[in-house]
């Protein structure tokens, strides 16, 4: 040590490659330790052109005295994991294939196979996302033809996000076709993104007792009473035909009352992810068991959406029966081999805006200041302001608010570890990748990074192997930022048909957007041409 500081002390220009050295010497070890011997040789290729021999066996002496390792060992860490993610992605190129491709249909490709069929049926301007899934089996006979029959007759598992439109008109149409061709009349699961009238109208068409389907589990955001209060002013400043006016003010004022008329067996409702802005109030309910799948129909674990293995989430009870929980996701026909994922997100609006709001509301009404919170908990007050105080609530959202829509309830459909999963896909334009996923996003707002980040990072897991992605409130610029939001899917797709000439649905600069990054758009309206269906097979191979 004594002769490596004489050596370098003398001469800073002497001293300075020694350390270079140094940690050159460190850092490969560490790269040596975590595999990455590419990393490494290529370390040891520019010691060599910028070190003498001398000055490296010298600075051997004092390397791990003098320098900090841990923000490399971190730098080791996210190049193994980048690596990890590239090596998945070029292993799924030759697993996405089209159904006449010769690999397609050997049988020893998958020990697990699920066939997944997916529309997004045209009822204009609205939302109404029909998924299935089937279990084939290993056997190939049933591949083929499931790329191409109705697969809503025979699924396993059918699953709605939405079911609305304005007029509703559109929406009942198409539910009266949906129910026709689903002769068990099951629903497994209804996701409702939020509360407003062109998302929830075609519901009591959709479950009604004698011409309906019989839904077992229903999934929505959880909305307290402020918050249900302002997804009705936000929706309340267009009509609607008097029956879906009805069941919109049911739903505002007793959401759980409401559905459970339908007869599920079980409510589920998902806290919002930001937890600062309210999930406290979580706590304040009863513990109770997490939600778990109907023994009658095609099997589903509900998991803790965190990551942390297969972990049962935690779950709460409300006082009419509901089970309350914050974080979830549901694995649809899994097991060891593989599954279907259904994976709920939830954005609730700022302290902030709830706060102005309230204080609009009072004085609109001229209520006493501070007195809003508790007469909303009230459900004679709450009839009040969905029949009586419509204007006023409407007036409240506008300043409060302004344009933009805040609460609402995400959903990714795709398999179950997609980078361990298999497509056949059929009239698909390309087959660069195993992604097949699905995003829904109902009217949430993507307008400022911490929201985006906040979404990227619940589907980090996830967003990667997205496909198609609904744009959020019909493409509107008012919810959606293209420069902000990075997700790599192959086709955006809007809901949209505006009645109202001043809605610009989907925004042109949106739709310019996505062409320009090579990505394909489609509007989905309410000409029957308009539908969207996609079609697969999911196996995850032996």
């Amino acid at each position: 040590m004594k002769n490596t500081i004489a050596y370098g002390s003398s001469d800073d220009e002497k001293w300075e490659p020694a350390c270079q050295c140094a940690d050159f010497h460190i850092r490969t070890a560490i790269a040596r330790s975590y595999g990455l011997r590419m990393l490494m040789e290529s370390f040891f290729e520019e010691l060599r052109r910028e070190v003498p021999d001398q000055l490296y066996a010298q600075a051997l002496d004092f390397r791990q005295k003098t320098f900090e390792a841990e923000d490399f060992h971190n730098y080791c860490r996210q190049f193994l994991l980048e690596r990890e993610q590239l090596a998945a992605h070029l292993a799924a190129r030759t697993a996405r294939l089209p159904s006449s491709h010769s690999r397609a249909w050997k049988r020893d490709l998958a020990k697990h196979v699920l066939g997944h069929h997916r529309y997004q049926l045209p009822v204009g301007q609205g939302g109404f996302n029909v998924g299935t899934l089937r279990d084939l089996g290993p056997n190939e006979a049933m591949w083929q033809p499931s790329l191409v029959a109705d697969a809503i007759p025979f699924a396993d598992f059918m699953y709605v996000y939405d079911c609305g439109s304005d007029p509703i008109a559109g929406v009942v149409q198409s539910v009266r076709s949906i129910v026709a061709r689903r002769p068990s009349r099951r629903l497994d699961m209804l996701f409702v993104s939020h509360f407003d009238r062109d998302h929830i109208c075609g519901i009591p068409h959709l479950l009604h007792q004698q011409r309906g389907l019989r839904v077992d589990t229903i999934v929505m955001p959880y909305l307290d009473d402020i918050d249900r209060m302002i997804a009705f002013g936000r929706s309340v400043a267009t009509s609607g035909e008097r029956t879906a006016e009805r069941f919109h003010e049911d739903v505002v004022v007793d959401p759980v009352g409401t559905m459970a008329r339908f007869g599920p067996r079980q409510i589920v409702m998902v806290m919002p992810s930001n937890e600062d802005e309210g999930g406290s109030s979580f706590f304040e309910l009863p513990p109770a068991e997490p939600p778990l799948s109907d023994p009658d129909g095609m099997p589903w674990k509900a998991r803790d959406s965190t990551g942390w293995g297969s972990a049962s989430p935690a779950a709460r009870r409300t006082l009419d029966g509901a089970t309350v929980v914050r974080r979830i996701e549901f694995d649809v026909g899994g097991g060891s081999e593989g599954g279907w994922l259904l994976k709920p997100h939830v954005k609730q609006a700022s302290r902030r805006d709830r706060e102005a709001f309230c204080a609009a509301v009072e004085v609109i009404l001229r209520w006493p200041r501070g007195s809003f919170r508790e007469k909303v908990k009230i459900e004679k007050e709450r009839r009040g302001l969905v029949t009586k105080h419509r204007t006023a609530v409407s007036r409240a959202y506008a300043w409060a608010f302004g344009d933009k829509n805040e609460t609402s309830l995400s959903l990714y459909s795709g398999p179950a570890e997609p980078q361990k999963a298999g497509a056949v896909l059929r009239n698909s334009r390309t087959f660069a990748s195993a992604r097949v996923g699905w995003m829904g996003t109902g009217d949430a707002g993507f307008k400022d990074p911490e929201t985006v980040q906040r979404f990227q990072d619940h589907y980090r897991d996830e967003i990667d192997w997205v496909t198609t992605f609904m744009l959020p409130h019909h493409g509107s610029a008012n919810n959606f930022d293209p420069s902000l939001f990075v997700v790599g899917a192959e086709l955006f797709v809007a809901a949209a048909q505006p009645i109202h000439s001043h809605w610009k649905h989907p925004a042109p600069e949106i739709v310019k957007a996505i062409k320009a990054s090579g990505a394909r758009f489609r509007r989905v309206g309410s000409s029957p041409k308009s539908l969207l269906e996609e079609r697969m097979v999911v196996f995850w191979p032996g």
